[in-house]
This record gives structure tokens, sequence and C-alpha cells, in this order.
């Protein structure tokens, strides 16, 4: 009988690896990899750079020959570009709080007014700790566990390092100009896109269109969850994955 596919974990903007420690080394009965992007955590001397097709290539290299990915937020676009830069290389997707394209576009509506982003990034610039601290309990906002969500999110970047101000401002650049909206029907492998109806960020509107479509996708909607439901609605993040995973046979 053959292994399982293990799970790949690449994190969100400012965070690093360390945000997935809660799930345990295995997730779903499967052995769990997580790592920092360049820039991030204990890469923080590396360059994350603003063009994401050769940096999908460095997470390919990091990766396992074959695996499931699970990308939340900016790391859920990297999974969608690796799916499909190489999709020989991945059983199937789990992307959470992520959509085609973070930022509003003529043909996807549904995203962050790119004056907002580019907002932030000009923030950034002047006060970048306090950008940061805002973003995380932007994410956890009127969630459920918010204050022990929030205090995870804090001791995850302690652990690990924060992010470098130049991946910080090159994270907003990849979520500027990463668009997968027209090419969505390209991906062949089974998608889970999973969403919380209280995010701030990515608007569960936004997340099921992704699953829309997808040719093999199908959206979640967590209740009362925010941005990071792997943390404040942890057990039934796992059911959901295991039931999907065996629904997948993969």
């Amino acid at each position: 009988m053959a292994e399982s596919a293990p799970i790949f974990a690449v994190h969100g903007w400012a965070l690093n690896a360390a945000v997935f420690e809660p799930l345990g080394e295995d997730l779903a009965g499967r052995p769990l990899l997580a790592v920092d992007l360049p820039g991030h955590g204990m890469r923080r001397n590396e360059l994350l750079g603003s063009d994401p097709a050769p940096l999908v290539a460095r997470l390919l290299e990091q990766a396992p020959g074959r695996s499931i990915w699970l990308g939340w937020s900016l790391g859920g676009m990297l999974a969608l570009g690796a799916a499909l830069q190489a999709p020989e290389r991945i059983e199937a997707l789990v992307i959470v709080c992520a959509a085609a394209s973070f930022i509003c576009r003529p043909h996807w509506p549904r995203g962050m007014p790119r004056e907002q982003l580019r907002r932030m990034a000009a923030d950034l610039a002047l006060a970048p700790r306090e950008v940061v601290s805002n973003f995380l309990a932007l994410q956890v906002l009127a969630s459920p566990g918010a204050r022990t969500a929030l205090r995870g999110l804090h001791e995850a970047l302690k652990k690990r390092g924060e992010a470098s101000a130049q991946a910080l401002g090159d994270g907003l650049r990849l979520l500027e100009i990463m668009d997968y909206s027209t090419v969505l029907g390209q991906l062949e492998v089974p998608v889970l896109v999973i969403t919380g109806d209280r995010d701030r960020l990515v608007t569960p509107e936004s997340a099921q269109a992704l699953g829309d479509g997808l040719p093999h996708g199908r959206c979640v909607h967590f209740r009362q969850a925010a941005h990071v439901p792997f943390l404040t609605h942890r057990a039934l993040f796992e059911t959901t994955i295991a039931a999907e995973l065996e629904r997948w046979r993969v």
C-alpha cells in the first residue's frame, strides 16, 4: 500500500511556519511540513522578491516530491501558482482564506480595493511594526477566541522571528500583482477552499468565487470564523480536511 502524501504548508504575509504549530506534526493523519517563506522567520536574511514564478519554483524545491499543499492567505495564492506551474507534483490543494486575486480587478470585483493595499504599503514604510500589529488584529476580529488566536500569531513571530522590511514590502507587491482568476479552469487537481464568514481581508464571496471557478473545487464556509480558522476553529478545520482527503482518495 502506497504511503499517504504529506501536507506541505505555506503561511501568509508577515508570519512564518510557527503559525501552524498548534496543528501538531501531522494533520488528518498526514505528516505536516511547514516552511518559512524567504524573508520570514528563520529565513529573514533571504530575499522574497516580487515575482511569483521564481518564488513558487523555490517552494517546489523545498516541497516533497508529491504532496498536498496547504496554503493560507498569501501562501494560498502561491499554492495555486505551484499547482499551475507543476501539477504533477501536487496531489491536491487546501486553500485557506485566499482567492484567485487579492485585489479588485475589472474581471474580479470581489477583492480589496487596490488603493487600500497601496495605503497599507505606504504606512508600512513609515511604521512597519504598527502596520503588522494592526494586520494581525484584523485577522481575528469578530471571531470566537480572538484574544487567544492573536496571542498565537504574536508568539509565532517571537518564536521564529519577524519578517524583514524588504520581505513585507515585497509581499504586498505580490498580493497586488498575482492574479489567477483567468486561468482557474486549467487547474485539474482537487481543491478545498476554506473561508471564514467574518474574514475582513479575503471576503467569503471572493473565496466562494475561487471555489466556483475551479473544475474540481469546493468552498466550505466556517461560521463565526475570520482569517485564521485553523487557530480559532482547529477541530473543525482538521475534521473538514480529513473528510475531504477521504473523499478525494489521495
